[in-house]
């Protein structure tokens, strides 16, 4: 399992107007939840590239300010129209907390049943 290091910025200001004029500058609005604390912040929109654009289940390592959170990718939010990512929540990995995530499962050979044509 592969691990993607994202150095994001905490926001200081929410809402719409914020999230726009961070979109603007070519950065994606995220929220981590799930730990002590919920957490708001902003990163490039490349960094989240290799996170998003792939079949692999992979772990997010954050670093907001001095702080590091361990975490998975819950849930995207994309542009109706330019199909561009506007919005990332990721959920924090803790020690002592069960989490429910999706997995991609891959099928290799053939069962035993299943007869092959040649």
């Amino acid at each position: 399992m592969n691990t993607i290091t994202i150095e994001g910025v905490l926001r200081t200001e929410h809402g719409k107007k914020a999230a726009r004029q961070i979109r603007s500058q070519e950065n994606v609005p995220g929220v981590i939840y799930g730990g002590a604390e919920e957490v708001n912040f902003y990163a490039s929109a490349k960094a989240f590239k290799s996170l998003v654009y792939t079949g692999e289940f992979q772990l997010a390592e954050v670093t907001v300010g001095a702080k590091k959170y361990k975490c998975i990718l819950k849930d995207l939010q994309f542009d109706k129209v330019s199909d561009q990512l506007i919005h990332v929540d990721l959920l924090e990995l803790v020690g002592d907390k069960k989490v429910i995530a999706t997995l991609p499962i891959k099928f290799t050979g053939v069962s035993v049943g299943v007869k092959v044509k040649s």
